[in-house]
C-alpha cells in the first residue's frame, strides 16, 4: 500500500462480512427480542442480520483495509466519521452513517475519535427492500445514508443515540427497520432464487441454468439481479467463491491447490488470479492478512439476548 501505513493491522477478508469488533469496545449481539407494537401487546422480533454495538476511542491514524464483501455493511453512526479511500490511497473522504453495498475492491477505512454506533450486515435483498433503491447504486461504493433516506436517516441516528441503553437502541432500530423493509420494494422471486442458489453453491451454480430454470432469459435475470443485488450474478459468484476460499485459509491446514479445489476454482492459477485482482496481494500472502486482530463479526445471533462480549 502507497503513501500510508496500516497503524493497526485490522484486516477484514472473505467471509469475515465486514468491520470487527476492535481490541476493547462495547460490543452488543442481540438475539430475537420482543418490541411493541401499536397495541398493547408485544411482538417478537429479530434484526435483519448480525448486528453490533460498539463505543470505543480510537487514536488517530488508525487504518483498516476491507476487502470484497458479498454483504452489504449499514452503519448507523453517532461518534466521528469514517473516511474511505481505494487501497493504496490515504482515505479523504468522511462519512458518518453509511452504506457499503456489494464490493469487488479493497477499500481502506480511516477510524478515529470517538467511535460509536450500530453495524449491520445484510444480504443485498434485504437491503434492496430496506433501501428502497436500485443496488447497483450503492455497489463499489460507500454512501452516505442520509442520500438514501434523506431526513428519515438523521432523525434514526437522533433516536438511537438518545435511547436509554443498548437494549432500547436495537429493540428501536429492529422495529424501524421492520417498517422500511415491509414498506419497500419486494424481490424478484426469480432474482431471488438465483440469490439462493448462488450462496448455497457458493458461486459454482451456473447462471445460464438459473434462468432456464426460472424461466426467464439470461439477459432478463442478470438486468434484474443486477438492479436488486448490485452486481451481475457471475461477478456475484466470484465473490462467494472467493469468500469460501477465505474461510478455507484462515481455517488451515490445507494447500493452495486444496483451497482452490474445494472452492470451486478450475486451479490454483484461477484462485491466484481472483486473489489479486480483489486484494492485491497474492494468494500466499492472503493467509496472514485474514489473521483477525480481533474477534469477527457474529454469524448469527447467539442465545442470550443482549450479551456483551467485551467492555
Amino acid at each position: 500500500m502507497a503513501g500510508h501505513q496500516l497503524t493497526r493491522a485490522v484486516t477484514v477478508g472473505p467471509a469475515q462480512g465486514s468491520l470487527p469488533c476492535a481490541a476493547s469496545p462495547v460490543c452488543v449481539r442481540p438475539a430475537a427480542r420482543t418490541v411493541p407494537t401499536d397495541g398493547a401487546a408485544t411482538a417478537p422480533a429479530a434484526p435483519p442480520g448480525p448486528l453490533v454495538g460498539y463505543r470505543e476511542p480510537v487514536e488517530e491514524g488508525v487504518l483498516v483495509r476491507r476487502f470484497p464483501s458479498s454483504r452489504v455493511l449499514l452503519v448507523v453512526a453517532f461518534g466521528d466519521p469514517v473516511r474511505v479511500g481505494a487501497d493504496g490511497d490515504a482515505p479523504a473522504r468522511p462519512l458518518h452513517s453509511l452504506v457499503a453495498g456489494l464490493q469487488e475492491e479493497t477499500r481502506v477505512l480511516g477510524v478515529g475519535g470517538s467511535q460509536h454506533g450500530v453495524r449491520l450486515w445484510l444480504s443485498p435483498l434485504t437491503a434492496y427492500s430496506l433501501l428502497g433503491a436500485p443496488m447497483h447504486l450503492v455497489s463499489n461504493a460507500y454512501t452516505e445514508l442520509a442520500d438514501l433516506w434523506g431526513p428519515r436517516s438523521a432523525r434514526l441516528t437522533e433516536q438511537l443515540a438518545a435511547a436509554e441503553d443498548w437494549a432500547a437502541r436495537f429493540a428501536l432500530l429492529t422495529s424501524a427497520l421492520a417498517r422500511l423493509r415491509a414498506e419497500g420494494p419486494q424481490p424478484d422471486p426469480a432474482v431471488a432464487y438465483a440469490w439462493r442458489q448462488l450462496t448455497a453453491t457458493a458461486g459454482t451454480a451456473r447462471v445460464g441454468a438459473l434462468a432456464e430454470r426460472v424461466g426467464v432469459s439470461r439477459r432478463h435475470l442478470v438486468r434484474r439481479f443486477r438492479q436488486q443485488v448490485g452486481l451481475p450474478p457471475k461477478t456475484v459468484a466470484r465473490l462467494l467463491r472467493f469468500e469460501r476460499a477465505g474461510a478455507l485459509l484462515r481455517s488451515g491446514g490445507r494447500t493452495l491447490a486444496e483451497v482452490a479445489a474445494l472452492a470451486g476454482y478450475a486451479d490454483q492459477s484461477h484462485l491466484a488470479r481472483d486473489v489479486r485482482e480483489f486484494t492485491g496481494v497474492p494468494a500466499g500472502e492472503l493467509t496472514a492478512l485474514l489473521r483477525p486482530a480481533a474477534p469477527p463479526p457474529p454469524t448469527g445471533p447467539p442465545a442470550v439476548a443482549g450479551r456483551a462480549v467485551s467492555a
